[in-house]
């Protein structure tokens, strides 16, 4: 690396870290999940025993939480932020290490994809389990095999569908080594991966054993329109997608292309190409299986653009980036909803897709969206809080996606009187009622509880707050 590349890195590295520093303060996230985390790291840090935000586990994390727990959104978000940017400075270093003239470019674009920038500045995982693979890919590259696996495995220990990119990073690995040494550099990568693998879920596997190896999902996948909308404009913004998918049909019609990604290192270039489009092609078919967040769409991203940087032009690369950065924040297509979408200008149109009021924004983007989701869905939780604050009789509230946020933002402060729970099945409910309970439900939680439950009996026994 030239003097002036790790000075243009560090420059590169520090302004990437700085565009997300002021979006760090807006609570916990935009999902309910976000919110769940800081409570279980509280009970984990004040009873030492070790319990899941959410099946399968996210023990790694999970547990680096608990040295912070009680430090609020802020700290939790920047070590968000922290791991991120080191993994999207991994990402770069790994093209440089290639002499790819488009590393800088391909950089800027990866921290500039919407739903990278949103999830670099919330407290989800989604960010720290591509960083780790990021960083286990220059490893292999810089011949740390053992190292390699180490990030591998902490990448599992966060979102365990990590544990995919093994296959890929094992072809690479067995392309880069010289003869007799294949079998024993792939051995070590897969032990390392196990060891670090096994040590970080022996919290999780003493707990629940081996049916932590599950995920619940209780609702029904949306329909296609959904669907399709998370893994386009939801992760690349309207823009995004477009050039996007602008450039896919480009290079699908190059011919030769590999020769068009080889400049003086023909035969990595073609081999980095194999994985990366491996990489693509898993998380992929991941996706389509289990499309229920655009967030699903992230461990794409890096290979994505790792590809990019292989088969476009600079010149390319340079609009592509900017077209995400312009995503972020203009040309939206946004959930409009009043209490858990974001705000809409006077300038949106507004429809309604697939049951959903959509705003069409020309001043918001994906990620300007999602700050004012944070902000509308805090501003929520906490009127609920006032509202029930004052409440003199024994009342229950089904609280649904928003009882994580509810329970962060009342804690030291709790109405004995009022109980919030998630979605309750209906002996509970009847239960409830006989012992002189008041009984409410937040908007469209009556709807959800019916759903989760497969019946029609909320609103016999519960009313709207």
């Amino acid at each position: 690396m030239k003097a002036t590349e790790r000075q243009l890195w560090w420059i590169a590295v520090l302004l990437i870290a700085l565009s997300r520093l002021p979006f760090i303060f807006y609570g916990y996230g935009s999902e309910e999940d976000a919110w769940a985390l800081p409570l279980v790291t509280e009970r984990i840090a004040n009873t030492h025993h070790y319990e899941v935000s959410r099946l399968p586990g996210h023990p790694f994390q999970e547990l680096a939480y608990t040295l912070i727990w009680d430090k609020g959104p802020v700290v939790y978000n920047l070590l968000t932020l922290i791991i991120s940017t080191a993994g999207i400075g991994a990402f770069m270093l790994t093209l440089m290490h290639l002499r790819n003239k488009n590393w800088l470019l391909a950089g800027i674009a990866l921290a500039a994809t919407p739903i990278v920038f949103i999830n670099c500045t919330n407290d989800m995982d989604y960010m720290w389990a591509i960083s780790f693979m990021m960083i286990s890919l220059y490893a292999i590259f810089r011949d740390r095999i053992v190292l390699a696996g180490i990030f591998i495995g902490m990448a599992v220990g966060c979102r365990i569908t990590s544990g995919a990119i093994a296959l890929p990073y094992l072809y690479l690995i067995y392309q880069l080594t010289k003869g007799d040494h294949r079998l024993k550099s792939a051995f070590i990568f897969c032990a390392s991966i196990g060891i670090t693998t096994l040590i970080i879920f022996i919290p999780v596997l003493m707990n629940y054993g081996l049916s932590f190896f599950t995920y619940y999902e209780h609702f029904p996948i949306p329909g296609f329109a959904k669907n399709f909308y998370k893994g386009s404009i939801g992760a690349f913004g309207t823009i995004g997608f477009a050039v996007v998918v602008f450039y896919l049909i480009k290079i699908l019609q190059r011919r030769k292309i590999i020769h068009h990604a080889i400049d003086n290192h023909r035969k990595i270039s073609a081999q980095v190409l194999m994985m990366s489009s491996a990489a693509i092609m898993l998380y992929l078919i991941a996706f389509i299986k289990l499309p229920l967040k655009s967030a699903f769409i992230i461990p794409l991203t890096p290979y994505i653009w790792m590809n990019a940087a292989l088969l476009l032009e600079k010149k390319e690369i340079r609009i592509a980036a900017i077209a995400m950065i312009i995503s972020c924040f203009l040309l939206g297509i946004n959930l409009a909803d009043p209490l858990r979408g974001s705000s809409v200008s006077r300038w949106s149109i507004e429809k309604e897709i697939a049951g959903q009021k959509i705003a069409i924004d020309p001043i918001s983007g994906v990620f300007s969206a999602d700050i004012s989701k944070r902000v509308q869905r805090t501003t929520y939780a906490k009127a609920v809080l006032q509202q029930t604050d004052t409440i003199q009789s024994k009342t229950y509230i089904i609280a649904g996606w928003w009882l994580a946020d509810i329970l962060v933002l009342q804690r030291g402060k709790e109405n004995k009187n009022v109980v919030f729970g998630y979605y309750t099945e209906q002996d509970s409910l009847k239960n409830m009622k006989a012992n002189n309970y008041q009984i409410y439900y937040l908007p469209q939680q009556e709807e959800y509880n019916d759903l989760r439950f497969k019946g029609s009996f909320t609103k016999a026994y519960a009313k709207a707050l």
